[in-house]
C-alpha cells in the first residue's frame, strides 16, 4: 500500500433467493468501527440473484455520489474546501468475496477514473486475499494482525447487509397484514403507510389519528384498531 489504511471502507451483499437484494458499507477508521460513516444500499438495477451486479451497483453509486460532493464543492467554495471531501475516499476498499465481486467493483472504479484506490477482496472459505490483476490470492498467517483487522471490517459490513436485510424483510411481513384486513385495497394501505411509516407506528396511532388519514372515518378506524390490536 501506498501509505498506511487509516480508512477502510467495506463492502457486502445480502439477499434472499434474488429478493431483498441489499449492500452494506462500514467504515473502520485508525482501526476502529466509524458508525457514522456506514451506509445502506437498496439495489435499484439489479434483476433475479447477481452478487457481482450488485456490488458494481454499489460501488458505482458510493463513488459517483462522491466525485460529485467534491466537484460541487469545488465549484461553489474552491479547490481547497474540495481537498477537505476528498478525505472521505478510502486508503482501502474491502470487498467481502473473491475474483467475481473484486473484477466486478474494480471495473466500476476504472469507469470512474478511481483505479488508484487500493481495492482487495477477502474470501471467507480459506481466508485468502485476492488482489486486482493478481491470480494467485495471498495467505496471511493466522495470527497476523494484518488479517485479524480485515476480518474485523468483512465480518461487520457483513452483518451490517444481513441486519438491514432482515430489517426489510420484517417490515414487509407486517405491512402484508394489513391486506388480511377486509376492504383495506392497495390505496387505502399505501395511505395509511405513507402517513404513519410503518405498522408498528400504526398500531400505537390514536383513533383520531386513523380516522384523519384520507379513505378512513372513524367506524373504519375503530376496526381497524381492533383488528391490530389482536394481531
Amino acid at each position: 500500500l501506498p501509505q498506511l489504511p487509516r480508512r477502510i471502507e467495506g463492502y457486502d451483499i445480502s439477499n434472499i433467493s434474488g429478493t431483498f437484494k441489499v449492500a452494506s458499507m462500514v467504515c473502520f477508521t485508525e482501526g476502529r468501527p466509524d458508525r457514522q460513516q456506514y451506509r445502506r444500499f437498496r439495489m435499484k438495477t439489479v434483476k433475479g440473484q447477481d452478487d457481482f451486479a450488485c456490488m458494481a451497483e454499489t460501488i458505482r453509486r458510493r463513488y459517483s455520489r462522491l466525485l460529485k460532493e467534491v466537484r460541487q464543492k469545488a465549484s461553489v467554495e474552491g479547490e481547497g474546501r474540495a481537498t477537505d471531501l476528498k478525505k472521505n475516499f478510502p486508503d482501502l476498499i474491502l470487498i467481502d468475496g473473491g475474483k467475481g465481486q473484486l473484477s466486478a467493483a474494480c471495473r466500476e472504479l476504472a469507469v470512474l477514473k478511481l483505479s488508484h484506490i487500493p481495492i482487495i477482496g477477502l474470501a471467507k472459505e480459506f481466508e485468502e486475499i485476492h488482489l486486482p490483476d493478481q491470480d494467485n490470492p495471498i495467505r496471511l498467517g493466522t495470527r497476523s494482525g494484518a488479517l485479524k483487522l480485515l476480518q474485523r471490517v468483512r465480518d461487520e459490513s457483513h452483518r451490517f447487509a444481513n441486519t438491514f436485510n432482515a430489517q426489510l424483510r420484517l417490515k414487509k411481513i407486517s405491512e402484508s397484514l394489513l391486506d388480511e384486513f377486509p376492504g383495506m385495497g392497495s390505496v387505502r394501505k399505501a395511505a395509511l403507510l405513507k402517513h404513519f411509516g410503518s405498522v408498528q407506528r400504526l398500531k400505537v396511532a390514536s383513533l383520531e389519528a386513523i380516522a384523519s388519514v384520507p379513505g378512513f372515518g372513524l367506524k373504519t378506524a375503530e376496526k381497524l384498531k381492533v383488528f391490530l390490536a389482536a394481531r
